[in-house]
């Protein structure tokens, strides 16, 4: 293992384990000592971050580049929701704001990527990837940076333990909770399985959107509008009247349309319920059932693109986990009966 000394570093030993920290700054050392040039790197950053009271505005640095990203059309054109998705990632980064620019490399991020997917988990490990694979190529043609050290770096993958998020419902699961739901919250479950609309889209949309047979919507997360055919069941569904109408199609008991914190815990409330009657299974949740959507059609044989156009995905490749699984669970169909015949003959 290679040594070396770098100054203005302390050394603390807690549980065991040996933690470092800059003195100056007091921030902890995130980089590996064994890797002497990533440690170096980090320390030298935090000694230009505690001789600069405004790091973010560095030229050349990874904190500079963010910034010029954060304030430009590429970043302020993004939906909400996805800005916040990638502020948590520039939060993650913070400590390292001030690391010159050249000083990035597909190691380091490698190591970067590591050390946050072991305090903070694999989604913001891989986010955090996926956050600086845009800024740092944002930066290319601008001649902000030379290079994307990012591109290529391989996302870490879910362990085979851990279990499928946003599992699609089954047809008793949704029947169970479509019978038990009331009001506003049935039609919210309705709205995100039969028209496959996520939940910022499904609270705020407006009365206005359904007509002739149709909503039409505009995505939040996309900006791509949506022309949603409605299915018999969910026609049945949304006419049903509201004791106090308000101006969205979802309304609570006042008639006022529900924020997404509002139907998470009324949704919250049904899944304990049901779970407890043992007519769902645990952990589903309510973007599994614009999943369910996609399974749906998937397991009828239709096309990604078909799919997509369904969901309102911005490319027929977001549809392919559908269209894979349904073609092995046919494929495997297919075989089974097969060589049964065959063994019979």
């Amino acid at each position: 293992m290679t040594s070396i000394k770098v100054r203005g570093v302390n050394r603390v030993r807690a549980k065991g384990r040996l933690y470092y920290y800059h003195r100056a700054t007091g921030q902890r050392i995130q980089a590996d000592p064994s890797d002497a040039a990533a440690f170096a790197a980090e320390v030298a950053a935090l000694n230009t971050n505690k001789l600069s009271d405004s790091p973010m505005a560095l030229p050349g640095t990874l904190g500079g580049l963010i910034g010029a990203y954060r304030g430009a059309s590429a970043f302020l054109d993004l939906a909400q929701d996805t800005r916040k998705g990638y502020q948590r990632a520039f939060d993650a980064c913070k400590a390292i704001d001030a690391m010159p620019l050249p000083t990035i490399d597909q190691k380091f991020i490698l190591g970067l990527q590591e050390r946050i997917y072991k305090r903070r988990g694999r989604w913001l490990a891989n986010m955090v990837v996926s956050v600086l694979s845009v800024v740092l190529g944002w930066g290319v043609p601008r001649g902000i940076t030379v290079s994307n050290a990012a591109t290529g770096v391989p996302k870490i993958r879910r362990p085979r333990s851990t279990p499928v998020a946003n599992r699609a419902w089954t047809a008793s699961e949704i029947d169970a909770a479509l019978k038990t739901a009331t009001g506003g919250l049935r039609k919210s479950i309705a709205l995100a399985y039969y028209a496959g609309l996520r939940k910022k889209d499904v609270v705020e949309l407006r009365l206005t959107s359904r007509a002739q047979g149709f909503i039409a919507t505009t995505q939040s997360k996309t900006g791509h509008e949506l022309s949603v055919f409605e299915a018999r069941k969910l026609k049945t569904i949304l006419d049903t009247k509201d004791p106090k109408p308000g101006e969205t199609v979802v309304v609570n008991s006042l008639g006022k349309p529900y924020t997404r914190d509002g139907l998470d815990s009324v949704f919250d409330k049904l899944k304990r319920d049901l779970v407890k009657a043992k007519a769902i299974r645990p952990g589903l949740t309510f973007h599994g059932l614009r999943k369910s959507l996609g399974k749906r059609a998937a397991d009828a044989g239709f096309s990604e693109l078909d799919i997509a156009a369904a969901l309102g995905h911005s490319s027929p490749a977001s549809s392919r986990p559908y269209t894979v699984e349904a073609a092995r669970k046919s494929g495997a169909r297919r075989v089974i009966k097969a060589l049964d015949r065959a063994k019979r003959t």
